[in-house]
């Protein structure tokens, strides 16, 4: 039997070169390995931190500063091959080759149809044979067995397969007489009720083969793919859906047996158990478990859906995984899931002591592509009083979303996914692995017609930061994430660089212990510390983002009912305000408005009646009264667009300081964001805490294309130094306002 494989092949048509990093962020001293795929050949490397990526001739253009590390000049590659698809593999043991009668039972839930052959749960390799259940696209069941472990006898069900309902397949083995009997029950598609109303439509068939026990082979159990016959290490036969309850006792069961395993009775009632792996345990991490006493334990390989609902759950949209696992003994396998691309190491190299903090990208050239595979470098200790922090999260989120494209290569889109696309059955992707290739992280990618954010933005400000002599340390979000408020407890002045969508709990701690205890926040963004992430505790480069059904684009945002909490760390997914931490909390406002256009000249931030205040005159120091604010810019033309926070008065909850609102954008291009109430527009916005605390907002994600307009001589520009000069300059403990007056002053009206 034949069946399409999932995998990719390096080049695939319209990409070339392909790579990825075994780190995204490491300190000096530290060692990293770059893997390369593409057509085979010779290619040119590089190493360069990395300073402007657009190529705008209206900008200062893409500029980086090569650096010698020891790295080749050329390199060889050839193309990689990359396994997709996740399954769950129990590795061989005696127990799981019966030698007597047996009985093979699970619950499926396919949810993508078409032909080849899918696996359940096969025990079956190449000249090594033994047993499974599988399916052929949407027509039938089958049950294999082999006595010699190259030639197999089928039985095959009379029903036909329905996609997206669960259903019940088991199948019995007598060596004597050589008797296969398959059954088979189909659910309906909701959850425990209809599925046990459906017990009596069990369906079987039968046949008899020739005498003999099963061949007692050295293959794995799988369930969910099979391996590959032509390739060492490859799989093959993806199953796209849920499997729950797998069991295998060492009896044959009869129809009554076989009745009550599906309607969940539990199995070490009906026979001697061989295995029965409970996959609603041990979610947190890779590891299945098995509830024999055989403890056949095994590893779901390629990061499938945990914590997801089984045939027997409830049906509380609002119940979690921790309120009854037992309701979760399921596991959503993908064809197109990836956990590591596992490509081998092209070549690795030390990053010396001495190097500065920075943005840094390998880039690999041939004559007809270019790729650029960007990490972040950080010192051990602070160097500055002044540290960027890059929203890696963000970047990943984002990763392989198919509508980045290159501004200065060829417009190809990635062909991986990332937690913005779905998988190939329609489903919310919920993990995104940092170990795959993507162009995404291009210094010059952005959006098609909606803007440049990710690695692009934060350039804007890294390219701001060298022409205006800033002297500054770069940390990523893994490194807040890793270290807290006694990262940042070093430095004077703390810059969020643009679009730090994606935060952990550990790092909106961090920031908000960072501004209790004087440390000063600039935001230079908007729609931040947005949805709840979780970075994997035992697989670091592994995210997870479960939105709640929160969101505004689809399914991208829609986790099926009873998903919302995480696998790899049971917290609730979704929005942070709905765990009672909006942004607002920490940098005074929250997502508000989008712009996802051109701005026609006009869009700009007009100053409001506070900002003559004394208190805050050093902010608009060089900036005229009447002056429009960033009108110009090289994302889409102006301070204010992309996504967008303003302060909501009515929402202020008083835990921090109120903000007060400075200067506004607002224009029929802003379109309101998510919540019909929230008001359409940018706020410029600062917070002053007692110790010396501050934070100071600019409330959009485009902010950072202003910074070099007219040669960096421009009105964003000038606020932006004046902000973080002050917030250096201003001695420890100290208030950074000016003048006379509270330090939180009486919110401004909204007009």
């Amino acid at each position: 039997m034949s069946s399409p494989r999932f995998e990719k092949l390096s080049p695939v048509p319209g990409l070339g070169l392909e790579g990825y990093a075994d780190e995204l962020t490491l300190p000096v001293g530290a060692e990293i390995a770059f893997k390369l795929g593409g057509p085979p050949g010779t290619v040119k490397v590089n190493l360069s931190r990395l300073i402007h990526g657009d190529p705008n001739p209206d900008g200062p253009g893409y500029r980086e500063e090569h650096v010698s590390w020891g790295q080749p000049d050329r390199i060889e590659v050839s193309n990689q091959v990359t396994d997709y698809g996740s399954f769950v593999e129990i590795p061989n043991a005696d127990a799981l080759n019966p030698t007597g009668p047996f009985t093979v039972g699970l619950w499926f839930k396919p949810t993508l149809g078409g032909g080849g052959w899918r696996a359940l749960a096969v025990k079956w390799a190449r000249e090594n044979l033994g047993y499974g259940i599988f399916f052929a696209g949407e027509r039938f069941l089958t049950a294999a067995v082999s006595h010699d472990g190259r030639t197999a006898h089928w039985a095959t069900a009379r029903e036909n397969i329905h996609v997206g309902n669960w259903q019940f397949v088991a199948f019995s083995y007598r060596p004597d007489p050589g008797e296969i009997r398959l059954y088979q029950q189909v659910g309906d598609t909701a959850g425990v009720v209809e599925t046990r109303s459906s017990r009596d439509t069990l369906g079987f068939s039968s046949k008899v083969i020739r005498k003999g026990t099963v061949y007692a082979g050295n293959a794995p159990l799988l369930f969910g793919a099979c391996e590959d016959p032509d390739r060492d290490g490859g799989h093959w036969a993806h199953f796209t859906g849920k499997i729950a309850h797998p069991v295998i006792l060492g009896d044959a069961l009869d129809h009554k047996g076989i009745q009550a395993l599906a309607c969940g009775k539990d199995p070490s009632t009906l026979g001697p158990v061989i295995g029965s792996w409970h996959l609603g345990q041990e979610v947190t991490g890779p590891r299945v478990v098995d509830l024999s006493d055989n403890r056949n334990h095994g590893l779901a390989v390629n990061a499938p859906g945990r914590a997801v609902t089984g045939p027997f759950w409830g049906g509380m949209p609002s119940r979690l995984y921790t309120d009854q696992p037992d309701d979760y003994n399921a596991i959503y396998l993908h064809e197109d899931d990836l956990e590591d691309a596992g490509w081998p190491t092209t070549f690795s190299v030390a990053v010396p002591p001495h190097a500065r903090s920075g943005i840094y990208a390998l880039r690999a050239r041939t004559d007809s592509d270019t790729l650029f595979v960007p990490f972040i470098v950080t010192s051990k200790a602070p160097r500055s009083e002044l540290a960027c922090l890059i929203p890696t999260l963000t970047w990943q989120a984002y990763g392989s979303n198919r509508a980045a494209f290159s501004y200065t290569e060829d417009g190809v889109l990635d062909r991986t996914l990332c937690t913005y696309d779905v998988h190939s059955d329609g489903s919310t992707v919920y993990y995104y692995s940092r170990l795959q290739p993507t162009r995404g992280w291009n210094p010059g990618a952005g959006f098609q017609n909606w803007g440049a954010h990710n690695i692009t933005a934060n350039l804007y400000l890294i390219d701001w930061l060298e022409a205006q002599a800033f002297e500054y340390d770069v940390m990523a979000d893994e490194d807040l994430h890793r270290g807290g408020a006694d990262l940042l407890s070093g430095y004077r002045c703390v810059i969020m660089g643009s679009h730090p969508e994606y935060h952990t709990e550990t790092m909106i701690d961090g920031l908000a212990a960072y501004v209790r205890n004087g440390g000063r926040l600039v935001y230079l963004s908007g729609n931040g510390l947005y949805w709840v992430v979780s970075i994997d505790p035992r697989r670091p480069y592994l995210i997870e983002l479960r939105r709640g059904g929160e969101g505004d684009y689809g399914p991208t945002y829609d986790p099926a009912p009873g998903e919302s909490q995480h696998s790899t760390t049971l917290e609730l997914g979704g929005l942070w305000a709905r765990r009672g931490r909006p942004p607002r909390r920490t940098v005074g406002v929250e997502h508000a408005s989008n712009a996802w256009i051109e701005s026609d000249g006009n869009r700009g931030f007009r100053r409001l009646p506070s900002s003559l205040d004394a208190r805050y005159a050093w902010v608009f120091h060089g900036v005229g009264r009447d002056e429009v604010i960033g009108d110009f810019g090289l994302n889409l033309g102006s301070a204010a667009g992309f996504e967008m926070d303003a302060m909501q008065a009515w929402a202020w909850d008083r835990f921090t300081p109120e903000p007060v609102v400075l200067a506004r954008a607002a224009h029929p291009d802003l379109i309101p964001a998510r919540r019909t109430h929230v008001s359409p527009s940018a706020d410029v916005a600062i917070m002053d805490y007692a110790g010396g605390g501050a934070v100071f907002s600019a409330g959009s994600v485009t902010w950072t294309g202003s910074l070099s307009h007219n040669g960096y001589a421009n009105n964003v520009s000038t606020i932006t130094r004046n902000v973080i000069r002050r917030f250096l300059d201003t001695t420890d403990g100290q208030t950074v306002l000016g003048g006379a007056g509270p330090t939180s002053p009486a919110r401004v009206s909204s007009q």
